[in-house]
């Protein structure tokens, strides 16, 4: 994903998770340590309160601060309902920069005692940044509040650590494969074919064997060019994780919290894009490490079969890339087929969440903003206007988001969701794995001779805190 526009969740997050776990802190002691949180000040008669925060996003997905300052005002006004005359004002900017930069942004604001009071990122910098002591748990303020109960559970879940939700939910998305029906067509798919592939990903009747198939008959029908039948992302990112999980893969034990790597999963994963990148050739083995912008350009000019993204993406392409409401009727999605025959399809959701440091002088008040913008009306303005799906039960009912058919249309994805493990050690197992894979894709290793290594620097890194099985 872009920069997050999710390039940004682009995770570029790989190179900071890693740098995170350099930290003396995390170093020493691995567990989890109480934030140190600096000194609150009260709030005098009559003062603004100025809160400030550090929030990334495409201008497609600017209501991530402007629903911040439209929450203060909601906030002041209960406040002078309590008969309190402390007031808030919100002071931020919207960093459309890459992941990497941002997150290393306020790694050093916070090592250098500057941090905001308010910082927006990835559910998966929860573990860090706690363990860090950069952010304050959060279930005072929560559990007894109506956001709580109308929020999807699972988002709660995703921001649970060790026992404490440490950040209050601002978006969800889901990662579907995307397809160009009349290049299927040329194929000589029926259109009753062409409109069953999302029941049959669904329900597990069309697997990745069947995708690859029908993106080499692409490229043997003359519907696309070689190497164009299948594209994944360009750059390091969750996605890739979709394929691990479509064979049946874990990344985290429920029961101890330590992170899993399954071999057969792994093997079965670079197998996959093997087969895709070095004997069928549906997917050039140079696409990891293409500009995203060449990416984007490409994948919109119909030039590729069957790609993934995210589904904020959508809003990126038709601000950006030339995707009108005529093309959009000819764009096919559906969940990332299974690997294994029956079984569902699958989809990776990475929220993104408002989390408050521990460097804040009003947590108090910084905690209200966030439930105040946490609200059906503010949220879906920003889903529809940047292509993300409902976080609260009462947004389904929303007229607006009703409106906006992708959106609609792609909702069922969250049920299938996996989310990325909360450990603080997932930026060094995440680097192992993508490297196995880069090798795998460019030839340089086969399938086998990648999990090998791979398993082995996991357990010569991570020891105790990975089960290889």
């Amino acid at each position: 994903m872009t920069a997050k526009g999710k390039a940004g969740r682009a995770i570029g997050w790989r190179k900071i998770l890693v740098g995170l776990l350099l930290l003396p802190a995390l170093v020493a002691g691995g567990c989890a340590t109480t934030p140190k949180q600096e000194e609150s000040e009260p709030a005098g008669e009559g003062q603004t309160v100025t809160l400030t925060a550090m929030v990334v996003g495409k201008p497609t997905e600017r209501y991530r601060l402007e629903n911040l300052k439209a929450a203060a005002e909601r906030l002041n006004k209960k406040l002078a309902q309590e008969g309190q005359t402390v007031r808030v004002r919100v002071e931020g900017k919207l960093e459309d920069r890459p992941w990497e930069e941002y997150k290393q942004k306020f790694i050093l604001a916070a090592e250098a005692h500057k941090a905001p009071d308010i910082v927006l990122s990835g559910h998966e910098d929860v573990a860090p940044w706690s363990d860090a002591g950069h952010i304050l748990p959060l279930d005072e303020y929560v559990k007894d509040s109506p956001v709580y109960r109308d929020v999807f559970p699972n988002l709660w879940k995703s921001v649970t650590y060790k026992g404490k939700i440490w950040a209050i939910p601002q978006d969800v998305e889901a990662r579907p494969l995307y397809y160009w029906k009349p290049l299927l067509r040329q194929a000589g798919w029926t259109e009753a074919d062409v409109n069953a592939l999302p029941e049959k990903i669904r329900n597990g009747d069309f697997v990745l064997d069947d995708m690859l198939r029908t993106a080499k008959a692409l490229q043997d029908k003359g519907a696309v060019e070689p190497g164009m039948g299948f594209w994944t992302r360009p750059q390091p990112g969750p996605d890739f994780y979709l394929f691990y999980l479509a064979y049946g893969g874990e990344l985290q034990d429920p029961a101890t919290g330590k992170l899993v790597l399954d071999k057969q999963a792994l093997l079965n994963e670079y197998r996959f894009f093997a087969r895709a990148a070095q004997q069928d050739k549906v997917m050039r083995p140079t696409l990891i490490g293409t500009d995203w912008t060449i990416w984007h350009r490409t994948v919109m000019g119909q030039k590729v079969g069957f790609f993934h993204g995210g589904s904020w993406q959508v809003a990126e392409w038709k601000d950006k890339y030339g995707l009108t409401e005529d093309k959009m009727a000819d764009l096919g999605y559906a969940l990332i087929p299974s690997g294994i025959k029956g079984k569902p399809g699958v989809t990776l959701s990475h929220p993104l969440v408002y989390m408050v440091t521990a460097q804040s002088k009003h947590p108090d008040l910084a905690a209200r903003l966030l439930l105040e913008a946490t609200a059906p009306d503010l949220n879906t303005r920003h889903a529809v206007a940047s292509g993300h799906l409902a976080i609260m039960k009462a947004q389904l009912d929303d007229p607006e988001y009703k409106k906006s058919g992708f959106l609609h249309a792609i909702s069922y994805m969250v049920e299938h969701a996996k989310f990325l493990p909360l450990h603080s050690k997932f930026g060094t197992y995440d680097q192992i794995v993508y490297r196995g894979l880069t090798a795998v894709v460019a030839g340089q290793m086969t399938p086998e001779e990648a999990v090998d290594t791979v398993a082995s620097q996991l357990k010569a890194q991570l020891g105790d805190e990975v089960v290889v099985r």
